[in-house]
């Protein structure tokens, strides 16, 4: 089965300002790295880079698009959207949100423009008037979803009020609809000692309606993908090393990418012979 990359954004955002650097990143399994030529495309055009990260130094309007990657062996990854946006203000958010996803939203603004108090405004309602240009939006659900604003005045004469809108969409499927469990991360052996084969394994259960349903999975390590999605639902390191302790979490697909549901982050320390457990739930 050809696996789909998964691109991901250093910074996490999905609009930024003219003149900002943005990198992409085309992650793979494991067992698919090493020396690969990889493909980029913006709106299906094929670009100029064969390196597994495609960095903009410095973004320019053109530089807006729909972005996928692929290798010789791969499908091509689903298309993930970057806005270089000339608007003043700009409301920004991750790419994707999923449910269970921590979530913040940053009020990004031209340096030296404008001053506080920043407002936050949801559905139409302010949910934040403070110093910050961060609205921590806590764990994502059903209920995150809807219009968020961010409102910002400038520093010039006449004074004017800038403000920016993105629309935020968690993906629900409740009970009676959804075709598997939120999935959870679960670790063998535990706790996890140097040269351990560990075994980290991504458990979901289908409901009646998706019993027949194929379903993919992702591996990601402090929020770096190490094993693309496929069909395996886990993830297994032959002998473990310090430098794979980290923050695991799981993520669980359907074959289109319709759906799509992420675990809880859980933290795995490989022990040394003198070491104390340290493994433990964030």
């Amino acid at each position: 089965t050809r696996v789909r990359p998964v691109i991901s954004f250093i910074p996490n955002w999905a609009s930024i300002l003219p003149g900002e650097s943005v990198t992409l990143t085309c992650n793979l399994a494991p067992t698919l790295q090493g020396k690969q030529r990889f493909y980029w495309y913006r709106d299906s055009v094929i670009l100029d880079g064969s390196q597994q990260n495609y960095t903009i130094p410095s973004a320019k309007w053109m530089d807006s698009g729909y972005y996928q990657c692929q290798i010789n062996t791969s499908m091509k990854s689903d298309v993930a959207e970057l806005k270089v946006s000339m608007n003043y203000a700009i409301l920004q958010a991750p790419s994707s949100v999923y449910e269970g996803d921590v979530l913040a939203i940053r009020c990004h603004t031209w340096p030296g423009y404008y001053e506080n108090p920043t407002v936050f405004y949801k559905d139409g309602n302010i949910v934040q008037t403070s110093d910050s240009d961060i609205l921590h939006v806590g764990k994502a659900n059903h209920n995150t979803s809807g219009f968020y604003k961010c409102t910002k005045k400038s520093l010039f004469f006449p004074p004017s009020e800038y403000q920016s809108v993105i629309s935020v969409k968690v993906p629900h499927f409740p009970p009676f609809t959804e075709l598997f469990t939120l999935p959870q991360i679960k670790i063998n052996p535990d706790p996890v000692t140097l040269g351990d084969h560990i075994t980290i394994a991504c458990d979901t259960k289908p409901s009646p309606r998706g019993a027949t349903t194929e379903l993919q999975f992702g591996f990601y390590r402090n929020g770096i993908n190490v094993q693309g999605f496929n069909s395996s639902n886990q993830y297994r390191v032959p002998s473990a090393q310090l430098e794979d302790s980290g923050n695991y979490t799981c993520e669980v697909q359907t074959v289109t990418g319709s759906v799509r549901k992420r675990s809880d982050v859980t933290r795995v320390q490989i022990q040394g012979e003198c070491s104390l457990p340290l493994r433990g739930i964030i």
